[in-house]
């Protein structure tokens, strides 16, 4: 039998076929309506609760698999919305327009791609998630150690380290940008 590796076994908890699996790292342990993906010893990883339609699912910061599961749970287009009482990263399933790849990386990176690709005449708009929805990236400035993305109707405020989600396109050429295994820790 064929033994499932990290990524496999983190992508069928996302997909969320509630069933018992394990390999020699992480094992998925279901429970009325919930999953819960458990490091070796028992710690937990991430939890997936079905509520009505809707999967919530709830990640453990500073684990070793953090940015793992936040890489293919992007690719699956959940986008981390907040950080809860608990200090869990709550994930929502957001659909990503057709033609764009998602990217949740410090600001440092997009302000990269907008100064190389984007600043002068943007062909295909860089996109950042705002409430329910996607809005065009339309100006970025800087001003005493923060930044400054205008979207249409808003302002948004980020320090340069700051963690963000935003659209690329993928015919562009601006830079892939995923998340590397290993925390941040600038």
């Amino acid at each position: 039998m064929n033994s499932l590796d990290d990524t496999e076994l983190v992508k069928k908890f996302v997909e969320g076929k509630i069933s018992f699996l394990a390999n020699q790292n992480l094992r998925i342990e279901p429970a009325f309506n919930t999953e819960q993906l458990l490091a070796r010893k028992g710690e937990l990883v991430a939890t997936a609760k079905l509520v009505g339609q809707i999967r919530a699912v709830l990640v453990r910061q500073s684990t070793a698999y953090q940015e793992l599961v936040n890489r293919i749970l992007i690719a699956q287009q959940y986008i981390p919305t907040r950080i809860n009482p608990q200090g869990l990263i709550e994930y929502e399933h957001c659909p990503i327009p057709v033609g764009y790849q998602a990217n949740c990386t410090e600001f440092r990176q997009l302000w990269k791609a907008w100064r190389v690709h984007y600043s002068t005449e943007p062909k295909i708009p860089l996109l950042m998630h705002e409430g329910k929805k996607w809005l065009p990236v339309e100006k970025i400035t800087f001003g005493k150690e923060r930044f400054f993305i205008q979207v249409p109707g808003d302002e948004k405020m980020v320090k340069i380290d700051d963690r963000i989600i935003w659209l690329s396109p993928v015919e562009s050429t601006a830079p892939v940008l995923e998340p590397s295994l290993k925390n941040h820790q600038d």
